[in-house]
């Protein structure tokens, strides 16, 4: 018999994901991609305080796997508009996920050649 596989789902909202960009701003956006949200846990919340000095994380969601995302990208959940900075992708690859976690950053969302996508 097959071992049973765990049906994964994202049922917790969407989230942008753009390029960091050059002062306050963010660059192009790469994709948007459902998620599910996870908890931080208070292990994970103090090792990023630990090693990282001042950096703290302040959420963790679970998204479908992708090589578009990369860290220190900015993550805009849409449903909210919280706005964070990727801090750590953390790939589940016998499951097909990654662990984003992620830091509270203040961007103003303006995307570079946000006319670009549009055809006359």
């Amino acid at each position: 018999m097959r071992p049973k596989q765990k049906v994964e789902t994202f049922p917790d909202g969407v989230v942008a994901v753009y390029q960091p960009a050059d002062g306050r701003k963010v660059g192009k956006r790469k994709c948007i991609l459902r998620f599910e949200e996870q908890s931080v846990g208070i292990n994970r919340f103090y090792q990023a305080q630990a090693s990282a000095g001042t950096d703290r994380i302040d959420r963790v969601i679970k998204v479908p796997r992708t090589k578009l995302v990369s860290a220190q990208d900015i993550a805009v959940v849409l449903t909210d508009g919280k706005q964070y900075r990727i801090k750590r992708i953390q790939v589940k690859p016998e499951r097909g996920v990654s662990l984003w976690e992620l830091q509270s950053v203040q961007v103003s969302i303006e995307e570079e050649d946000k006319n670009a996508n549009h055809s006359d």
